[in-house]
């Protein structure tokens, strides 16, 4: 009877240790990690198989059988990847960047977390790289970027936007941009909330609840224009006047220092709407220390929902952003566009939802 299989050639993974049934055995550990020559010795198999299994090459020739018994014995004689070898074949670092104005803003680590379990999950690592939202450090960043050491980056700048992104990367890496607002242009993908649809449905919000004489705090660094621009917007609309106090950063002493000022002088307004959490913060700690009570005195309102927001007394009034939720899209976006499915896509806005929760400190 003829062999069905004759001149046929053998399927990548078939070796001739394995039907002769002889014994796979390690290599002597010592101080020598495992490469995967060692398991291809070890198991029979070739080494382009191996290679084929550990490196997630797909579609992939090899069997399911030869695939488990690799990654078994991989298991079993300790194999790391060597990502260096890997990256200099692929001319890839396999890892993505997060560049943020300030990581002990508590709005951050959830962005950083949804980000960096998407990359995860994807085979990439993530890097961190904190501007302190000044010029010279985002520049800096842009340097870093230029250089080659991420295949992609989830940006946040304060005075970079995509057109000079575009111009000081040239296309050499992926880009996913957090912004105030879109505004297209390029090849960048740009995510974003309507920061000035936000800030008028609070402001809205709490003219519907009796407020007439609203103040807003807030930084005109970042998203703070176009949150201001929502706020005015609502005042207009009801025809009442708007009072603006300024502080210089979105931290809470910033937020303690304006309001401290602002109550020196003649402070008349029943609410406070500030353009982030710690800035609520900090008037919240401003307007106790005056003698005002919050909410009966002056309500005040924030933006972000940082974790701490709903632990305060009293529980703070805010605007939801979904860090976590937005940090795992950018991933996404980015790791689409380097694998192949996005890579010619012009560049896009992705809106994303916001939800006002009302809690008792308005």
């Amino acid at each position: 009877m003829k062999n069905p299989t004759a001149g046929k050639p053998a399927p990548i993974g078939a070796g001739p240790s394995v039907a002769s049934g002889s014994k796979a055995r390690a290599p002597a550990r010592g101080q020598r990690r495992p490469t995967q020559r060692d398991i291809a010795l070890a198991t029979g198999l070739s080494q382009t198989a191996v290679s084929l299994v550990l490196n997630r090459v797909e579609p992939s020739t090899v069997s399911a059988e030869a695939r488990e018994l690799i990654l078994q014995t991989a298991q079993r004689l300790g194999y790391v990847p060597n990502r260096m070898a890997r990256n200099l074949q692929s001319a890839r670092t396999h890892t993505l960047a997060c560049i943020i104005p300030d990581i002990t803003n508590p709005t951050f680590p959830a962005l950083v977390r949804g980000f960096q379990s998407a990359a995860d999950a994807a085979g990439y690592d993530t890097m961190i790289f904190d501007t302190d939202g000044t010029l010279e450090r985002e520049r800096r960043a842009l340097q870093w970027l230029s250089q080659g050491h991420v295949d992609g980056v989830m940006a946040l700048f304060f005075h970079f936007d995509d057109a000079d992104l575009a111009q000081a990367l040239h296309g050499r890496i992926a880009v996913v941009q957090m912004v105030s607002e879109y505004r297209p242009s390029g090849d960048i993908d740009q995510v974003y909330i309507d920061n000035a649809a936000a800030a008028q449905a609070m402001t809205q919000a709490l003219i519907d609840k009796g407020h007439q004489r609203i103040a807003m705090l807030s930084c005109p660094r970042g998203p703070g224009a176009e949150r201001q621009r929502g706020f005015h917007a609502a005042m207009q609309k009801a025809g009442l006047s708007a009072s603006l106090i300024t502080a210089d950063d979105f931290t809470q002493v910033a937020g303690l220092r304006a309001m401290e000022a602002e109550l020196a002088e003649h402070f008349h307004c029943s609410a406070v709407f500030a353009a982030n959490d710690l800035l609520a913060i900090g008037a919240m700690a401003a307007l106790r220390a005056a003698g005002r009570r919050i909410p009966d005195d002056v309500a005040v309102a924030g933006f972000d929902d940082i974790p701490s927001a709903q632990l305060l007394h009293p529980a703070l009034t805010t605007v939801r952003r979904f860090e976590h939720e937005m940090g795992r899209f950018a991933a996404e976006l980015l790791i689409a566009r380097l694998d192949g499915l996005d890579a010619d896509q012009p560049g896009r806005g992705f809106e994303r939802p916001f939800e006002l929760v009302m809690r008792d400190s308005a």
